[in-house]
């Protein structure tokens, strides 16, 4: 009973706190979903559409680490323009040259050309994140933001699963016309980007709020380079084995599911897209969680249980076993993520919030290139269980890690002021 009414009372003051977001949260969850729907016709159909094309497994890494290696390169830029241009223009300039890149990448039809514009949105995307987290930080008070950050990852996902799904049959309406196995392909991802474009249209109407007093002050590049926070160097190196654990399995999942377990684009996609239930339950029962238990120990609970779904992947050759480890996997990295993200923000100062945005992004995105090159020379030899391994070994660092950072920053632990490097 106790539970059941820790939960009622938990959900109505989630739900209160939804309908006091402001405006300017509004139209970024809005923009979200048409970046949710465009990333899941393109996470499903991407890799798909460049072995049609007769681009070797190897040469599929490199052009999928090409993103992520323009991530490390642009975050920190990235998160100072934010700031010097302010949030409006820096979402428009992100969804405009991502839309385009992905618009580019489909049309052409060599690997060159597609991982040079990879790398052009790259550079972009990487503010997709970099300037989003304070954004939502700026613009929501402390109570409200576990569920600001929470219904960004729930909406993020449901979008992401309607893409998915989408990019399941999307193909097989073209097929109707006649075209052939790559011009399907080519033709759904054109339109995911033409969906990115249209996400910069509510950002037009976005409106900067006067800054606080407290939170004034003169936009330096001393928070991210010679006066980092200690925070953000530890929580930099979480996002490190973060993105490796991501990156040597979930970008190759279709392929492993396709190839390895032996089930059609259709039925993949279709798990894709039922994976929001499982991950919009988790989302959402994250805060209540966080409230019991505290928000640090919900999030390390959940990254230790991470490397099981990762091990059994490994393990499987059975579909219906597989699709459970993968709905796992994403549950428990999206509501892991969602509660970090927010705690990271609290413990950053309004100085530093936007610098441990961009180290966030920079080191996540360096394990995922990484990850990239090392998957796909291990699929070119026709090794598809290593990355499984690799993956499992570090979620568990991941976990590890975490759990010294939530220990040390608990109460009674004294701050620590920023180290120079």
């Amino acid at each position: 009973m106790r539970l059941a009414y820790g939960l009622r009372q938990g959900l109505q003051g989630t739900f209160t706190s939804i309908r006091q977001f402001n405006r300017n949260i509004r139209l970024l969850l809005i923009a979200s979903i048409f970046g949710g729907i465009a990333s899941g016709l393109i996470d499903i159909n991407f890799n798909l559409y460049i072995l049609s094309l007769g681009i070797t497994p190897d040469s599929l890494g490199q052009i999928l680490s090409a993103g992520p290696f323009a991530h490390v390169l642009s975050s920190i830029p990235i998160g100072f323009l934010g700031e010097a241009l302010g949030y409006r223009a820096a979402f428009l300039i992100i969804y405009a040259v991502t839309g385009i890149s992905q618009i580019v990448q489909a049309a052409a039809g060599n690997a060159p050309l597609i991982a040079i514009a990879g790398f052009v949105g790259g550079l972009a995307v990487s503010g997709n994140f970099v300037v989003r987290i304070p954004f939502l930080a700026a613009n929501s008070t402390p109570a409200q933001r576990v569920h600001v950050f929470t219904l960004n990852s729930v909406l993020n996902g449901l979008a992401y699963a309607l893409g998915s799904l989408l990019a399941g049959y999307l193909p097989n309406l073209l097929q109707r016309l006649g075209l052939e196995l790559t011009l399907q392909y080519r033709y759904t991802l054109i339109f995911a980007g033409v969906l990115t474009l249209l996400a910069a249209l509510p950002m037009i109407c976005l409106h900067a709020p006067p800054i606080p007093a407290e939170r004034r002050h003169k936009i330096s590049l001393s928070p991210y380079l010679w006066r980092i926070e200690r925070f953000t160097i530890e929580a930099s190196a979480v996002e490190l084995f973060i993105g490796l654990t991501l990156g040597l399995i979930v970008p190759f999942m279709n392929i492993f599911f396709i190839y390895n377990l032996g089930v059609t684009r259709e039925y993949y996609s279709t798990i894709v897209a039922l994976s929001v239930l499982p991950v919009t339950l988790m989302t959402i029962f994250g805060p209540l969680l966080a409230f019991h238990f505290g928000k640090g120990h919900t999030i390390v609970a959940s990254r230790y249980l991470i490397p099981l779904s990762t091990l059994i992947l490994a393990l499987t050759a059975q579909a219906q076993i597989g699709t459970g480890a993968l709905w796992a996997y994403r549950a428990l990295f999206t509501m892991s993520q969602a509660l970090w993200f927010a705690y990271a923000m609290d413990l950053a100062s309004a100085r530093s919030k936007m610098a441990t945005s961009a180290w966030l992004e920079i080191t996540f995105w360096l394990g995922q290139g990484v990850a990239a090159l090392i998957t796909g020379s291990l699929l070119a030899r026709s090794n598809t269980s290593l990355p499984f391994y690799l993956s499992t070994g570090a979620a568990l660092i991941t976990a590890l890690l975490t759990h010294w950072i939530v220990h040390s920053k608990s109460p009674g632990k004294a701050p620590v002021a920023p180290v120079e490097v």
